[in-house]
């Protein structure tokens, strides 16, 4: 079997630009469908090569197209599809995971994802995208490509200590960043940021112009 570095999941919310979806998906090796997200993906114009999830969402001409070898179904119900999505990409063990169609609908569903993706952060590089935004959670240091200008938020989930941000209007060197902290609308000054950091929870959100 061919080696997988990168995968496409396509999770449940709404909404995508289909154009977006389309050049999304031609960076990667493989598209993970998430219910009805093979919905979304067939309406983009997308095949995945798996759709998996407790598949109670899923249309039924979906599932035709797909035929059954392309669909996985896991009856569990105390894990979202989400888990078992990630959990799947585990077992495939991709350098960077890329999810689209996460934002969306029910506050608490989208909160809850994102909290979830901190069980997979060891695993491989985590990335949700939306025409318009990337977020990364991080519990270690990265450098991130930005356009000069980009609004970029920090959102501490615990306390980040001996934070220091370089490539922003707006730095901090060997700080502390608490929960609750104010820390977003800062701006992109070069075309790669730095995080570093020694502990602590974040999620970094960088804006497209």
């Amino acid at each position: 079997m061919k080696k997988i570095n990168s995968v496409l999941v396509i999770a449940g919310a709404k909404g995508e630009n289909k154009t977006f979806l389309k050049a999304e998906a031609k960076k990667h090796d493989f598209i993970l469908a998430l219910d009805s997200g093979a919905d979304t993906a067939l309406s983009a114009g997308l095949e995945p090569d798996l759709a998996l999830g407790d598949l109670d969402s899923v249309s039924e001409e979906a599932k035709a197209k797909l035929g059954k070898e392309k669909l996985f179904k896991i009856n569990r119900q105390d894990n979202t599809d989400l888990e078992k999505g990630l959990s799947f990409c585990k077992i495939i063990k991709p350098q960077k995971v890329t999810i689209v169609c996460l934002a969306g609908g029910r506050l608490d569903f989208t909160l809850s994802n994102f909290l979830t993706l901190f069980n997979f952060v060891k695993n491989f590089e985590i990335e949700v995208k939306s025409a318009g935004w990337r977020v990364y959670p991080l519990q270690k240091s990265g450098v991130f490509k930005a356009e000069k200008g980009a609004t970029v938020s920090l959102i501490p989930l615990t306390a980040v200590k001996e934070i220091t941000l370089k490539g922003l209007k707006y730095g901090l060197k060997n700080d502390v960043l608490k929960v609750g902290q104010l820390a977003v609308s800062n701006t992109a000054v070069k075309e790669e940021l730095s995080v570093e950091f020694k502990t602590g929870k974040l999620l970094l959100m960088i804006y497209n112009l």
